[in-house]
């Protein structure tokens, strides 16, 4: 099976057969979903991407799958890539009494269906990739890489996208959907101890650790003082393995990055408690730089922002990328709902997809915002009041299972 786009145009992709062409600016996994998406609704889609495709599977990064995300993207894929089933969320705050569970079980009863799952970006991508370029869609979806747009251009009736090799592409609608402006990665910041502009955003340590106590499908929710902190099933932990995503200021990103392996494992096991796991080991760590950002303005005429290019989230909660799928979702639907006699209405269902993603993107992105000050605060009423919270999700159901839906599918 082929596990990389071209790196040329389709042109058979690109001739005049009547459809509506949409180009999408990015090529990672919230793109190539889009353009899966668009293709089954009709349209012939170009994709741009910067990188080429042995370095888009080779990024390690671990994203969280909500239900609804895997819901949407299982049916689109000829074959799953490896993936960590999320089971149970384990919610807590140290130092503070109160702490919910969330388990899969007690919303869907024998049902089978996990919370989530979690799956590395690069294989995400390879899996998409063999989809949009199988044989039954490579004649309408064109991957076009390594390339880069450099201009778009807007008519009233049309766009066109101007590439860094002069090429020009015309267009009924051009998507962005690169991800990566929001963060920015630093190999060598956990030892370098640099303090730039950005630390006011905050950094997250990424580490792989192997964990003994709790069961396969665990996940874990830790808010400290310094920030929230999460533990996923590893993809290829064997029931052990967990992603570490430790979020803090700077000066702790340096700090903890720095610590020796034994050191490191005595921080991470003071931080979680005792009674969650025992840290047993933990890989190197990668500090990463956050910058949280939200786009005011989702559309303008023919052009169109989903996904990172939309929002970028502190990654509390992991919503992210299944903020980013729903807008996939959300677009596509306005735009059949927009056609008539093979054409669409581009800037009239660009409205209703801004208007329809309205409430969950401010709702998603104020809650990933606001969770970790609240509980970075140390004022006691608030800090009474976090705990109360947490007790309330544990003690009361149809409140834990409301908020379990929220994360898993966003505001329908």
């Amino acid at each position: 099976m082929p596990r990389c786009a071209p790196s040329h145009l389709h042109e058979n992709a690109l001739m005049n057969d009547g459809a509506e062409h949409i180009v999408i600016i990015g090529g990672g996994p919230i793109g190539l979903t889009t353009a899966l998406l668009l293709d089954d609704a009709g349209y012939r889609v170009t994709v741009i991407e910067g990188r080429d495709a042995a370095a888009a599977r080779a990024d390690r990064r671990l994203l969280a799958l909500s239900r609804g995300t895997w819901q949407v993207l299982a049916p689109l894929l000829p074959v799953a890539p490896p993936h960590a089933r999320i089971d149970t969320v384990v919610v807590s705050s140290a130092g503070e009494f109160g702490t919910t569970r969330i388990d899969a079980s007690e919303l869907d009863g024998t049902s089978g269906q996990p919370l989530g799952v979690t799956v590395h970006y690069g294989t995400l991508c390879d899996a998409l990739e063999q989809a949009v370029t199988g044989a039954q869609r490579e004649a309408r979806i064109a991957v076009v890489r390594p390339a880069r747009a450099t201009q778009v251009a807007q008519r009233h009736d049309s766009a066109t996208v101007t590439l860094d090799d002069a090429r020009a592409l015309a267009a009924d609608l051009v998507l962005h959907a690169e991800g990566g402006t929001g963060t920015q990665r630093s190999q060598d910041h956990a030892q370098s101890g640099a303090t730039d502009s950005a630390t006011d955003s905050g950094w997250a340590l990424l580490a792989e650790v192997q964990m003994s106590g709790p069961g396969a499908g665990v996940a874990f929710e830790r808010f400290t003082r310094e920030g929230p902190l999460a533990l996923l099933p590893a993809v290829t932990g064997q029931g052990r393995g967990w992603s570490l995503v430790w979020c803090s200021d700077a000066a702790g990103a340096t700090q903890r990055g720095a610590l020796g392996d034994a050191n490191f494992v005595a921080a991470l096991q003071a931080a979680i408690g005792p009674r969650a796991a025992r840290v047993v080991s933990a890989g190197p760590r990668l500090a990463v730089r956050l910058a949280p950002q939200t786009r005011a303005q989702i559309h303008e005429h023919r052009v169109a922002w989903i996904g990172n290019a939309a929002q970028t989230l502190h990654p509390v909660a992991g919503q992210g990328f299944n903020l980013g799928v729903r807008d996939a979702c959300a677009l596509v639907a306005a735009l059949r709902g927009r056609r008539a006699q093979a054409r669409t209405d581009v800037p009239a269902a660009l409205i209703d997809y801004a208007s329809n993603r309205s409430i969950d993107r401010r709702l998603i992105t104020g809650i990933t915002r606001w969770l970790p000050a609240v509980f970075a605060t140390r004022a006691w009423p608030i800090a009474l009041g976090r705990s109360l919270g947490l007790t309330a999700l544990d003690l009361v159901p149809p409140l834990r299972h409301q908020w379990a839906h929220l994360l898993m599918f966003g505001v329908r």
